[in-house]
């Protein structure tokens, strides 16, 4: 376990984790959360690690919705929480730091009250702190602030300060008297009632202290001044120190009446001071993702990274790395020269990699997933014992001897400059013998090395990927941009020839390369040109097979008008099929009336007519049926959650909230009402119709009117400036409202707020507007707000 605890001290230094730590307790506002964010550590299950996550998550999104919950009084008491436990009696002081506390977790316990449905892990973290207002009363009656026991706090201690105070009163009027008469006027030094020994005594001179019955009881630094207590008032200031003696009493004894319900209630306090203590923890997970622009990555437990732009924080002007590993290979090995970033690109990996198992949110882009290593193992810098009496190169081996004993499959090992510190060839044909072993145990590794025969392992294992880090060789400055799938060039030469070599040198130390090197460089290089031949092709098919998918697409579109077109002709025959049919009714009409007035002179004529007529009527008619359109819908693969559809069957718009591929019915949303309707029934809004109907809208204008434009319930605000934001919107919701829609959807966004916040403040000022709110997590959560019209 030692030894367990040692290499990952080892691992947390070298790649920053302590750093992180310590950026977590600085984020924190009391004791108790900095203390938990100094201890925070890896997760092992990725059940722990997405609680984490979610934590972290609730705390960033509460913070932005109703900003931060100061907890600079949740002081940690765990020490006078002991003391009350043994019943050592609490100072004042202490006794009132301790209702600071309980104060503050009653206050935290109120401020997550309301928040159950949209933070359900902190508000059920919350509950966990109890109230403690009745012991917080009774402590608030007893102590003030600075810790003074007040005179509500027993009837014993009112009525002895009220005695004491009568009883100063007169013992200064006493001595007053005294200091005042003309028969002591000139032994007095000064007309002052002051204290010695805690009683009352007044200054006279030290040639006349006979002159006044008295007790000295001081003299001044001189030695000229005497500071006496007469006869007068002794008696009455020895019932004062017996007062002040029965205060003291009965000070401590309420001290130790609140010292004992601190004990009763300590077990409970403690509990809740620590979940307080936890949330203050969460808290400042969400400031430190605030803080960096942090995003949630996903927890692969089938050992997959895949990292965008992901930035180291604790390098100045970071460069993002992206980077891959797990998928299709487990081992990169990456090259380049000394000063391309290699070891930085090593660190940012194993540091995120562990914060991203501590449950915090990452500093990258969107889409990064984190594999579920066991442990990460890390061989890195420029190490020496001189306590050892160890070289770099023997320090270094040591390290990755433990490595090699206790990387597991599921462990990530992360190897700096490996196999230096040595003769260059012993040195490469170890570092090659550590990779096959990691290779053959299939133990994720990431590598960083100047060796070619490290190189070349890529070519010769299937699950083995070279990476390089870039180099401009015109500045001699690195890029620090990963490439993954070819290697590096350590740029030796050039940079010599650069910083002022002579050609001589250079030439005479190109003459001593070993033959097989340079073999080794010819391939390498031919190796790399191929790559990129192999990449030129890729990305030429990949063009093709856009454009074979434009080709399709105009094909499928071109086809899609004709059936269209094939439609409206076959209406347009339909109709005039009907127009035929309506004008020979009606001549048919005509001759019906003709043949009744000739029923009475060839009634059997006239009957075979009229049968003859209705039967020719029936079958134009059955010939000329409306041509009924059946409506069109959209399949439910090619809608997703959040799209604006119409339900056909009763023609009014709807958000979708969930699809159900399996049973071909989607789940609608259309304000408080929510139904599930099959496809057949649902339309897809388009974008082109979606632009149309609201670049028409935004063109109407007067009163409400049976022309008015369809408008569409929802609007998208993403990526509009506030002004242009609150343009568009303040013409829409005047449309809205006019073309008789009870309520909207505004797509804002979660971003930094800022367009959100704005949007809010305008739609308080439309007298239009009866109420808004966020929309349900499935709609948009607090990307979406739904404002109802009044």
């Amino acid at each position: 376990m030692e030894a367990q605890q040692a290499i990952r001290a080892y691992t947390y230094g070298k790649v920053g984790f302590d750093r992180i730590q310590e950026a977590l307790a600085s984020q924190a506002e009391s004791a108790l959360g900095a203390e938990e964010s100094r201890a925070l550590a890896p997760l092992d299950s990725i059940d722990a690690i997405r609680a984490a996550q979610t934590e972290t998550d609730e705390a960033s999104s509460y913070l932005e919705r109703f900003g931060d919950l100061t907890l600079s009084n949740l002081l940690d008491v765990r020490a006078e929480l002991d003391k009350a436990k043994i019943r050592l009696q609490l100072a004042g002081q202490e006794v009132w730091k301790v209702c600071v506390v309980l104060n503050e977790l009653s206050r935290v316990r109120k401020a997550f009250v309301t928040i159950k449905d949209l933070y359900p892990s902190l508000f059920s973290i919350s509950q966990d702190v109890k109230p403690f207002s009745s012991l917080a009363q009774e402590i608030e009656r007893c102590v003030n602030q600075d810790g003074d026991i007040l005179d509500d706090a027993s009837i014993n201690i009112a009525a002895i300060r009220r005695e004491k105070i009568e009883l100063q009163k007169t013992i200064n009027k006493v001595l007053q008297d005294i200091l005042g008469s003309e028969t002591y006027g000139r032994a007095v030094q000064d007309r002052i009632v002051t204290m010695r020994n805690d009683r009352y005594v007044i200054p006279v001179k030290r040639e006349f202290k006979d002159a006044i019955q008295s007790v000295v009881h001081d003299q001044s630094d001189s030695g000229m001044t005497l500071f006496v207590e007469p006869t007068r008032v002794i008696d009455l200031n020895n019932r004062l120190q017996i007062l002040q003696s029965d205060e003291k009493k009965e000070i401590s004894r309420i001290l130790l009446y609140l010292t004992d319900l601190i004990a009763k209630a300590a077990p409970d306090v403690e509990k809740s001071l620590n979940v307080a203590g936890h949330l203050d923890f969460s808290l400042a997970k969400g400031r430190l993702a605030r803080s960096w622009n942090g995003i949630k990555p996903s927890v692969s437990p089938n050992l997959e990274t895949n990292l965008r732009n992901v930035r180291n924080p604790f390098v100045a002007d970071c460069v993002p790395v992206s980077f891959s590993i797990g998928k299709d290979y487990f081992m990169v090995v990456i090259t380049g020269p000394n000063t391309g970033g290699k070891t930085v690109a090593l660190k940012t990996l194993g540091l995120t990699v562990l914060i991203s198992k501590a449950g915090l949110f990452i500093p990258a882009s969107d889409g990064c997933t984190v594999g579920l290593y066991d442990e990460v193992f890390v061989d890195i810098g420029d190490e020496q014992s001189i306590e050892q009496s160890l070289s770099t190169f023997s320090a270094h081996t040591s390290n990755i001897v433990r490595i090699l004993g206790q990387a597991t499959r599921y462990s990530l090992v992360l190897l700096d400059e490996l196999g230096v510190g040595t003769d260059p060839e012993e040195g490469s044909a170890i570092a090659t013998g550590i990779v096959d072993f990691l290779y053959q145990k299939r133990v994720t590794t990431v590598i960083t090395t100047h060796y070619s025969s490290l190189k070349l392992l890529a070519y010769r294992y299937d699950q083995v990927r070279n990476a390089s880090v870039g180099f401009n060789v015109e500045t001699l400055q690195p890029t620090y941009e990963l490439i993954l799938g070819s290697p590096g060039e350590s740029h030796a030469f050039i940079i010599c020839e650069r910083l002022g070599l002579p050609e001589a040198v250079l030439a005479l130390a190109h003459d001593e390369l070993s033959k097989e090197h340079k073999a080794t460089t010819e391939l390498m290089s031919r190796i790399v040109t191929d790559s990129q031949e192999i990449s030129h092709t890729k990305e030429s098919l990949n063009v093709n097979q856009q454009e074979l998918a434009k080709l399709r697409d105009d094909y499928e579109g071109k086809l899609a008008l004709l059936e269209a077109n094939e439609k409206q002709e076959l209406k347009a025959a339909h109709r005039e099929a009907q127009r035929i049919v309506d004008d020979v009714s009606r001549r048919m009409d005509d001759l019906m009336r003709q043949f009744q007035d000739s029923l009475k002179n060839q009634p059997q004529a006239a009957r075979d007519a009229k049968r003859e007529v209705e039967a020719t009527r029936e079958e134009l008619v059955q010939k000329a049926e409306p041509y009924e359109e059946k409506p069109p819908f959209t399949p439910v693969e090619e809608i997703v959650p959040g799209d604006l559809v119409i339900i056909t069957s009763v023609n009014k718009q709807a958000i979708v909230i969930d699809v159900m591929k399996d049973k071909r019915k989607l789940v609608l949303q259309s304000g408080s009402m929510r139904t599930t309707v099959p496809e057949a029934q649902v339309r897809k809004l388009t974008e082109p119709e979606l632009n149309s109907y609201q670049n028409r809208a935004m063109q109407y204008s007067g009163a409400r009117e049976p022309t008015l434009p369809f408008v569409p319930m929802k609007i998208d605000l993403h990526g509009n400036r506030v002004d242009e934001a609150l343009e568009k919107l303040d013409k829409y919701i005047d449309v809205a409202y006019l073309s008789g829609l009870s309520f909207v959807y505004i797509c804002h966004g979660k971003g930094s707020g800022i367009l959100r916040k704005q949007i809010h403040q305008f739609l308080k000022t439309l007298p239009s507007i009866d109420h808004f709110s966020f929309s349900n997590p499935e709609e948009g959560g607090d990307g979406v707000t739904i404002a109802y019209f009044k």
